[in-house]
């Protein structure tokens, strides 16, 4: 039986359903080991206002990090990084597509999404999100967390690279582009997490499936890939390989692994 480790863990896909649902008898295993012998983070794509009922719902204030590895935040609540694009490069990014009406893009600012045009239709899941609407502007001189683009392919995301290599870069199946600064990486906040903690790196294990989880583990002590559609450098770094959330993977784990 495993003592005192770092349990770090993606959400999506991870540890929440398909429906963005957080299974009970996850939630359980996980607050379960928490109240043992074991800590618990949270290492998301997702801004820090989607987060919340997660967080209170496995009855923890962190460790955290929201945009990938860009705000880390310690055990009670303190911010230990955050890194964000300078006003140069998120210009440099947008600037040059703000007039392409087919490039949507959006430049994420706490819970703000500056957008070309807030009153179109695509953005109205935002408000039910608890995402405020702004109008992109270059006079606005936004240091953002992360620039996003929507409905492009490998090509545009291999230019993006090739203009910008400093930048840490994310291309999703489905045509998302997300875009941090360089070093905002899942792996770069365990590793901090971790230190924090005062813990080692073989004291950590690490749960995810998607391509932004990949970095977390490969730094990882011990790595876990879940569900079916583990992206294939995620499958290839990992030691275990589990089911996805709506069959109990991480659940099933913790009982297995830690009692």
């Amino acid at each position: 039986m495993l003592l005192g480790m770092l349990l770090a863990f993606d959400l999506d896909k991870t540890i929440l359903t398909e429906d963005y649902l957080l299974p009970s008898e996850i939630r359980h295993a996980i607050t379960g080991a928490r109240r043992s012998s074991h800590q618990v983070a949270v290492l998301t794509g997702r801004p820090q206002t989607a987060i919340v009922e997660y967080l209170e719902q496995l009855e923890m204030v962190g460790p955290f990090s929201v945009n990938n590895g860009a705000m880390v935040v310690g055990p009670q609540g303190e911010v230990l990084r955050r890194l964000r694009l300078d006003a140069a490069q998120t210009g440099a990014l947008i600037e040059p597509l703000l007039d392409d009406e087919i490039t949507t893009f959006s430049c994420m600012v706490d819970d703000t999404l500056y957008v070309r045009d807030p009153e179109h239709e695509r953005w109205a899941w935002a408000q039910s999100a608890n995402r405020r609407l702004g109008r992109y502007r270059p006079s606005l001189q936004l240091e953002a967390d992360k620039v996003i683009f929507v409905g492009v392919d490998a090509g545009f995301a291999q230019k993006i690279r090739h203009r910008h290599p400093q930048l840490d870069t994310y291309l999703w199946g489905d045509g998302y582009l997300e875009i941090l600064p360089g070093g905002a990486d899942k792996g770069a906040a365990l590793e901090l997490i971790t230190e924090t903690l005062g813990l080692s790196q073989h004291e950590t294990i690490a749960f995810g499936d998607g391509v932004n989880d990949v970095s977390m583990i490969g730094w990882a002590g011990h790595g876990v890939a879940v569900g079916p559609d583990a992206h294939p450098q995620v499958l290839a770094l990992a030691q275990e390989h589990i089911t996805a959330p709506e069959d109990g993977g991480v659940a099933r784990w913790i009982e297995e692994n830690l009692g």
